[in-house]
């Protein structure tokens, strides 16, 4: 038989631990909150913020490269993967005025609908020009790959997380360019802090 002593210590013991548990669910997060904020990124400073709620806008401001058959395929693709809303946050350069960068979050219909819009998104950028890929730890699946010759070029991120889609990238037209490392080191800020959290 328990004593009545140690009774009351595991009830204090269990109650903590249910306490615990709800305390660290992760909370609601609005879409605009899911773009890198202004210290995530050094060298850079957010410039302005929008958001997007249908296919062909959000391709119009951001994908202009492609010709007008595959923007109409790829707006058929977002259609699909329940497109719900795209937040974007252009970043200007601070250290350099030949640097430029970008950070959106998507938030698609599924957790697969992400994962899909992620492989169209590798496929997009790729067919734009020679990719080289580099390695980044921390994010489960991460899609990461540098673009361009000589002085100018640009470094992308790409992951998702539950049903939404996350984007980072910095580009230059001269040297020096961006250090690739404070890269990396804001897209795991990025994750470590919307990792989990609900729609809002």
């Amino acid at each position: 038989m328990l004593r009545p002593w140690l009774v009351m210590v595991l009830l204090v013991l269990a109650l903590a631990a249910a306490g615990q548990a709800v305390s660290a669910a992760p909370q609601p997060l609005p879409l605009t909150a899911r773009v890198t904020t202004r210290d995530e990124l050094p060298g850079f400073t957010p410039a302005q913020v929008r958001t997007f709620t249908t296919p062909a806008a959000f391709l119009a401001a951001y994908q202009t490269e492609e010709t007008p058959a595959q923007r109409s395929a790829w707006i058929a693709l977002l259609k699909r993967e329940a497109l719900v809303a795209v937040a974007t946050e252009d970043l200007q350069g601070t250290s350099n005025g030949t640097w430029g960068g970008l950070s959106w979050a998507m938030e698609l219909g599924s957790a697969a609908d992400a994962r899909s819009e992620l492989l169209q998104e590798v496929r997009s950028d790729e067919s734009h020009g020679p990719a080289a890929r580099f390695d980044v730890t921390g994010i489960p699946d991460a899609s990461a790959f540098h673009e361009g010759t000589g002085a100018g070029g640009g470094d992308n991120i790409l992951f998702s997380d539950g049903r939404f889609l996350y984007f980072v990238g910095e580009g230059w037209n001269t040297s020096p360019r961006p250090a690739r490392a404070a890269l990396i080191a804001a897209a795991r800020s990025l994750y470590r802090r919307v990792h989990g959290h609900p729609v809002a």
